[in-house]
């Protein structure tokens, strides 16, 4: 049997970094070594094409995106109808993420939906 190594991005503790998005609503960014693994955060206007706002929607997400080595990442996750992109820079010194969410898709009745692209900023949280 030929022993398997973890490596060292699925053994670095996961790192919460927790902030403020444009509308004063929670982001939870999860970071490992140099992926961000998780998402969560609420979005409190979500207008649709003619139905209107449907927000807030609350919106928790798991991924596997690699943050570049300047520390920017970008990614789009979710099912079709519910979409979130993050984009945002790492700031290793200042134990920051500064960047933009934004969540679009469609309702049940097949009407596209969007929120505004909003800026968050998130600290490292320590245990």
């Amino acid at each position: 049997m030929i022993p398997v190594l973890a490596d060292a991005a699925t053994t670095a503790p996961i790192v919460a970094y927790a902030g403020q998005t444009a509308e004063n609503r929670r982001i939870v960014v999860r970071v490992r070594g140099r992926t961000v693994v998780g998402v969560s955060t609420r979005v409190v206007a979500y207008p649709c094409a003619t139905f209107g706002d449907v927000g807030p929607v609350v919106v928790s997400e798991r991924m596997d995106a690699r943050i570049g080595r300047d520390g920017r990442f970008r990614f789009t996750t979710g099912e079709v109808a519910q979409r979130l992109t993050v984009a945002g820079v790492l700031r290793t010194r200042t134990r920051e993420i500064a960047g933009t969410v934004r969540l679009h898709g469609s309702i049940a009745t097949g009407q596209k939906c969007a929120s505004a692209t909003l800026r968050y900023r998130a600290s490292a949280q320590d245990r």
